[in-house]
This record gives C-alpha cells, sequence and structure tokens, in this order.
C-alpha cells in the first residue's frame, strides 16, 4: 500500500555525520515490515537476505549517530515504560514493561537527526513555524539536587556545567542507589513545550529542534510541515497561538492518558486487597522519611509510600543520615533499597497508594518476573528527562507518567 510523506533524506560518510540533507514530498511503498520483536531478532544474528543486510546497515549507522548525540552533550535519562493491556471485559490482562533496545534506538536516531535538520531548514529560511523548546534548569534546582547528591556520599561536580551532568549520569549507572537519584535529577528539570522561539533542547543538546516525524499523532508536526513545504507563511501571531495551545494540549492529554491507567491500575489493585491475595512488586526506595519511605514499583509504573504502620518493627529516622533503623532487628532502610512490597491500602479518589513490605518467603523469584516486550508503534524517543514523578511529600500521589519530550 502506497503513503504519502513528507520526507528529509540525508548522504551521511561513514563514520555517520551528515554531509548533505535534501527536503520533500515522497510516496513510501514498503516491502517488508518488522515490529520491533523481529527486527531486534535480526540485528542479532547475520543477515540472510538483502532486506536483512540494509537493516543491518541502518543499525550501524545509527548507532555512530547515536555515538556523536551523546559525544555532544545529549543525556541518557531514558526509563522503561510500561503498558497495560486489558481483556474483553476491560480489566487489568497483563502489565508489560518495554525497553528501549537497539530496535527502538534504530527508529530514535533518524527520527532525531530529521527533527533537527528540519529546524536548521526553517531557521535558515526565517520561516515563522513552532519549535520543540527544553530550556536549561534552574540554577539553583541543580545547586539543590547536587547536595542532595553529595549527601549520599555520591562524588558530583558542578552540574551546570553539562560534562559533569552526563559524568554524574553515568556514574549513577553503576550504582544500586543510582535509579532513585536519577529520578531526582529528572525533578530538577524543566517541562519541554512548543514555542515560536527556536530556544534548543537542553536534554538532547540540540541548539535546533522541532518535531517534524509523526504527524498521525501530533499537529505539530503538520505544523512544521506547512511551514516548510507551503507557500503562503505563517503568521508569527498565529504559530505562537498554536504553540501555546498544543503545549497545553499535550499536557491534558498526558495527564488524562495518566488518569485513565491509574484507573485500570487502581481496579487491579483493589482487587487484590478484596481476593487477600495481594501480589509481591520489586520496589525501589526513592526518599525517607520520619513518617515512612517512598518506593517506585516499575512493574506497576506507580509510587507510593510504605507507612511505619505497615512495617512490624519499631523504626527510628535520623535526619543526619536520611535512614530509618529498626529499633529491634536493627534494619537499616535507606534510599536506594531494593525491596519487596505488596498493596496495603488503597485510596482511589486521593490518588493515593500505600505499600508493605513482604515477607522474604513471599518474594519473587527471577522467573517470576514479566519478560520484556516489544514496543507497538513508532517511539516518540526523545529520551525522557524532561518527565518526572512528582516530588514526594506526606499527601502522595501516584508518580506521573514520564513526560514526553
Amino acid at each position: 500500500m502506497d503513503r504519502l510523506t513528507k520526507c528529509v533524506e540525508f548522504v551521511l560518510s561513514k563514520d555517520g555525520h551528515v554531509v548533505s540533507s535534501k527536503f520533500y514530498a515522497a510516496v513510501i511503498r514498503s516491502k517488508r515490515r518488522f515490529t520491533y520483536k523481529e527486527a531486534f531478532a535480526v540485528i542479532q544474528v547475520p543477515p540472510g537476505n538483502e532486506t536483512e543486510q540494509m537493516l543491518h546497515d541502518a543499525h550501524a549507522m545509527a548507532q555512530k549517530i547515536r555515538h556523536h548525540r551523546f559525544k555532544n552533550g545529549s543525556l541518557d535519562l531514558d526509563f522503561p515504560e510500561n503498558k497495560i493491556r486489558l481483556d474483553e471485559q476491560g480489566k487489568v490482562l497483563r502489565i508489560e514493561r518495554i525497553e528501549n533496545d537497539v530496535s527502538h534506538q534504530l527508529i530514535e536516531e533518524y527520527m532525531l537527526l530529521a527533527n533537527e535538520a528540519v529546524a536548521g531548514r526553517l531557521m535558515g529560511l526565517n520561516r515563522p513555524s513552532v519549535y520543540r523548546i527544553h530550556e536549561s534548569p534552574k540554577e539553583k534546582r541543580l545547586n539543590d539536587y547536587r547536595e542532595d547528591v553529595l549527601s549520599h556520599r555520591v562524588p558530583c561536580g558542578n552540574l551546570t556545567h553539562r560534562p559533569e551532568v552526563q559524568k554524574l549520569l553515568s556514574k549513577l549507572g553503576t550504582l544500586p542507589i543510582g535509579p532513585a537519584l536519577k529520578i531526582g535529577f529528572l525533578r530538577s528539570l524543566m517541562r519541554a513545550r512548543y514555542a515560536v522561539e527556536p530556544l534548543g533542547h537542553y536534554g538532547l543538546a540540540k541548539t535546533k529542534y522541532t518535531h517534524f516525524t509523526s504527524p498521525i499523532r501530533r499537529y505539530a508536526d503538520l505544523v512544521v510541515h506547512r511551514s516548510l513545504f507551503d507557500k503562503v507563511e505563517l503568521q508569527v501571531s498565529v504559530a505562537k497561538q498554536i504553540a501555546d495551545h498544543i503545549s497545553t494540549t499535550e499536557k491534558n492529554s498526558s495527564d488524562a492518558e495518566r488518569d485513565s491507567k491509574e484507573v485500570k491500575l487502581y481496579a487491579y489493585l483493589k482487587a487484590q486487597l478484596t481476593s487477600k491475595k495481594p501480589q509481591p512488586y520489586a520496589a525501589l526506595v526513592t526518599d525517607v522519611r520520619n513518617f515512612g519511605f517512598f518506593v517506585d514499583v516499575p512493574e506497576l509504573g506507580l509510587s507510593g509510600v510504605v507507612p511505619l504502620s505497615a512495617i512490624p518493627d519499631d523504626f527510628i529516622f535520623d535526619p543526619a543520615t536520611g535512614q530509618l533503623t529498626g529499633r529491634h532487628t536493627r534494619r537499616v532502610i535507606r534510599l536506594g533499597e531494593n525491596l519487596v512490597v505488596q498493596i496495603y491500602k488503597l485510596d482511589s479518589f486521593k490518588k493515593q497508594v500505600d505499600f508493605m513490605l513482604v515477607p522474604s518467603r513471599d518474594r519473587p523469584t527471577r522467573q517470576d518476573r514479566p519478560e520484556r516486550q516489544e514496543r507497538r508503534g513508532p517511539p516518540d524517543r526523545e529520551p525522557r528527562q524532561t518527565a518526572a514523578p512528582r516530588k514526594p511529600g506526606h499527601g502522595h500521589k501516584r508518580a506521573q507518567k514520564r513526560r514526553k519530550t
């Protein structure tokens, strides 16, 4: 089947640098369509035919482009995502964990390359349009975060310097406490939005950036297509109205998506409480307070609190170390610790979830954990660095779905 499209064609050097590019309308006629799972499998073994060889070549070039992107300062803040699968009655059938493997990266790098090239073209033509921008975080927020990192005895330089941010994120990837501190960094970032001024993208380290590649999902892409290809120039005032409007609607749709997932998840967890058969889940401690500690539960894609009332021992909070210590067991609970929890209380109206620790005999084994599932549909793979869970507090809520950049 033929499909109409707007196209950016690149000539790339052998080491992955752009030699030239051109922009035009085109027709796509697919000879072979791969799912991400199928593409991943092909990449892992030697190619068996011409089509598979093309896929291997595209993968090899994408990894070179990816290498240059991170060398230029792009931040690696990607987190796995969860997709809720429902049965015919609308109940949660399973929760799939989606990893950003090389098959997703293959598409991601070419999308980012096209977005950057189109932004540069529009700026060169001096045509009014909408750009995707991600402003630099406030220096105070970065300094506050740095103090938090140092309090956990993790080396940390001046985070207003991008190389120090990259160094820290790389270090966090090797530490048990790393994922929890990485979430903390997300909270210090601004939210990506649309604007008529090409202010660049902090997370991607790009001075020129817009959204061009997914018109099936974003009105912003259609606006950019018109700016690039139509003879009638978009007025600046109209472009500004559009940028403000789609920034607002994006937030609304993200909130609606999060809320719809919450409805299904809360019903799923409530059924566990009603049946008195709660399931165990691996969890990461993301914050410790005098009333309990917060956990992130990746398998459910949400966060909650484990109150002291749900812990069998009498725990004491030490504000100096930020740790809880059991009076009798002397057990220590600290940031970054991996635990196993189960649902304890649920308030759907207030959107509050309380967990409790699971006895060691009930903890899931490795074979009980869900297998990695493939991503369906084109990835929106600008790294999720602008999407952080809400800052935990006593009136805690479920962590926000990571915002799309």
